[in-house]
């Protein structure tokens, strides 16, 4: 690491001996560790402007492993042998490399919503250890958290800068190859229909009521839909509407806000970026931000504010969206986007239910707000779902 960085910042300066490392990502970074470092340089030249802190991040399956540990039988997403472990280090070296071909193409673009990075180490053919990002850490900001109910303020922060980033992958179109893929991609070797329905099983240990098990029981039906393929496919590439890149995985957990204002500050975590639509993005965050009845009543205006932000930063460079067609977008995907969240957020609360640290009242008071957000998801998949097939029986 240390070669890495000070050949990164071109220094001559070396770390001393009151360096040290926290780990910052232990119950939030489930695939990789993320350590805080502080850098105590010595021998730094006057004139130079050196981070006292940055954020070491490794990937490493170690903390997801954990995670499914921790859980039951049946809620657990993976629950398989030392080979299916191995062959998600395999795919965790691979989405790696992905954010950080991410990094490098977002670093040509300037006052870009993420981190700086330092430098970032990809994993070569055939190498298990020695993948690292080294990122700028961003002073006095935390991460979003499930249990809160954000402002729409800050949502509307969010879609600003999902739509600056969009518009960025409009105006320069990602080459790297590991930016090639769409979102059919390697997770899929490691995880089927089958598991992806059980992590829906942790549902009925949280809400134990018949409407959750009447629930649990339409979203088994239609998860293999959209697990295994994606039935409104044909009526997105009628839209004709260019892929852009995506974060693929944006919870709390991958946005920092300011600590005093609680205004953002960045988008991190890019391992999951793909070739998709903007709108992914905006429904996860959403869905993990606002209580249901608020996210149905402002989406509308969020899915506006990202598409002039896009617009804006295209500074009139031609783009094949429309908001009317982004409307209709945002229906279309809304199930896939709902039960990936839906799979995490049983996860992320069963986890927080294990906490130590907060009293049963607070535990109680934070597992009802998740619930809330959780079950109005879980609901619009399902509405959704119905409606996006009678769209596919009425195109056929």
């Amino acid at each position: 690491y240390v070669t890495h960085f000070r050949a990164a910042l071109r220094t001559e300066a070396r770390l001393g001996s009151n360096k040290c490392v926290v780990d910052v990502g232990e119950g939030i970074g489930y695939s990789s560790r993320c350590c805080l470092i502080f850098c105590d340089w010595v021998g730094a030249a006057d004139d130079e402007e050196l981070p006292h802190r940055v954020v070491l991040k490794i990937p490493s399956s170690l903390p997801f492993r954990k995670l499914m540990d921790s859980l039951p039988p049946g809620q657990r997403l993976f629950d398989g042998n030392d080979a299916m472990w191995e062959m998600m280090e395999l795919n965790l070296r691979k989405t790696h490399n992905v954010e950080v071909a991410t990094y490098d193409f977002f670093g040509q673009f300037d006052h870009v919503p993420i981190p700086k990075l330092y430098y970032g180490k990809h994993f070569e053919e055939g190498e298990k250890i020695g993948g690292q990002i080294c990122i700028e850490y961003r002073e006095n900001s935390r991460v979003m958290n499930f249990h809160e109910n954000h402002s729409v303020e800050l949502l509307k922060q969010i879609a600003r800068a999902i739509g600056k980033l969009n518009a960025f992958s409009l105006l320069k179109e990602p080459m790297a190859p590991e930016l090639q893929k769409k979102p059919k991609n390697d997770s899929e070797e490691t995880n089927n229909a089958k598991g992806f329905s059980g992590m829906f099983k942790g549902l009925v240990t949280r809400d134990k009521s018949d409407k959750a098990k009447h629930l649990l029981d339409l979203l088994d039906a239609i998860s293999p839909d959209y697990m295994e393929s994606n039935f409104t496919e044909p009526l997105i590439e009628k839209m004709q509407l260019r892929q852009v890149l995506v974060n693929g995985d944006l919870n709390n957990n991958n946005v920092l806000v300011d600590k005093d204002t609680g205004d953002l500050v960045a988008l991190i975590d890019w391992q999951c970026t793909h070739l998709g639509f903007g709108l992914e993005d905006l429904h996860r965050i959403a869905m993990y931000s606002l209580r249901t009845e608020d996210r149905h009543a402002y989406f509308p205006a969020l899915i506006k504010e990202m598409y002039t932000s896009m617009v804006d930063n295209l500074d009139g460079a031609d783009h094949s969206y429309t908001l009317e067609k982004l409307l209709l977008l945002s229906d279309l995907i809304l199930p896939q986007c709902a039960l990936h969240f839906g799979a995490s957020a049983i996860a992320f609360i069963s986890n927080h239910a294990r906490d130590p640290s907060f009293s049963d009242d607070e535990k109680a008071k934070r597992n009802d707000l998740m619930m809330v957000k959780l079950i109005g998801a879980l609901e619009d998949a399902i509405k959704f779902d119905a409606k996006n097939k009678m769209l596919v029986r009425n195109l056929n």
